[in-house]
């Protein structure tokens, strides 16, 4: 008889198990690489708004003042060319030339130059400029308050300008003349205008005649 072999035999062993603590960390590192993973997928999604915001002009945009054309610069009222200054301009007529006509009899007539027309009064008027008479026989202009306000011109001659005759009273004033035919006279007002006379008719009576321009001046 064959004898048995009575050797005791394993049973069958199945797949090989982890220990507990491997299934611990599983548990523990993936939601944490879960976590991790949505952070970094969010913070590169902001990153790429930001980008397209600035790109469009949005908050981080820097925009530069509006400049005027083909200076480079902005508009500034203290860069704007200053011109040469402007002298005082010259005279500018007020009156005349044109004749006036006054009384000479006995004291004659006052006349007021700044005045447009002239005033011709028989009595004495307040800011009256020149009187034409003749008081003492002679037909003559005078003064009022005997300023020295006349100045005789050369009986011959071109028309002076308002410098001119503005000259002739510095240099040569006074404040009377006995006139006749053909005389020609500068004056300055009572208001500071300048006056041009020239005398047309002279009577002892009657009624004489002045040929007047007048004009302003800038202190006038």
């Amino acid at each position: 008889m064959t004898a048995e072999n009575n050797t005791p035999t394993s049973p069958p062993q199945g797949p090989h198990q982890q220990p507990r603590w491997a299934w611990w960390v599983v548990g523990i590192v993936v939601p944490v690489v879960g976590i991790l993973v949505t952070v970094l997928l969010s913070r590169q999604g902001s990153s790429n708004d930001d980008k397209g915001d600035t790109g469009a002009g949005g908050a981080g945009s820097v925009q530069s003042a509006p400049t005027t054309p083909g200076s480079g610069t902005s508009p500034s009222s203290d860069s704007a060319e200053e011109g040469p200054a402007k002298s005082a301009p010259a005279g500018r007529v007020r009156f005349g030339p044109a004749v006036v006509d006054a009384d000479t009899t006995n004291s004659g007539s006052y006349i007021e130059l700044d005045t447009s027309p002239p005033i011709v009064s028989g009595t004495d008027i307040k800011g009256g400029d020149i009187i034409f008479g003749a008081s003492h026989g002679d037909p003559n202009l005078f003064v009022p308050r005997s300023a020295s306000n006349l100045a005789p011109l050369p009986a011959s001659g071109t028309a002076p300008t308002a410098e001119e005759c503005a000259e002739s009273v510095d240099r040569n004033g006074t404040y009377t003349a006995e006139v006749k035919r053909g005389d020609r006279f500068c004056l300055l007002t009572d208001e500071g205008r300048i006056a041009y006379l020239r005398v047309v008719t002279a009577p002892s009576s009657g009624t004489g005649k002045l040929d007047v321009t007048v004009w302003e001046t800038p202190d006038a």
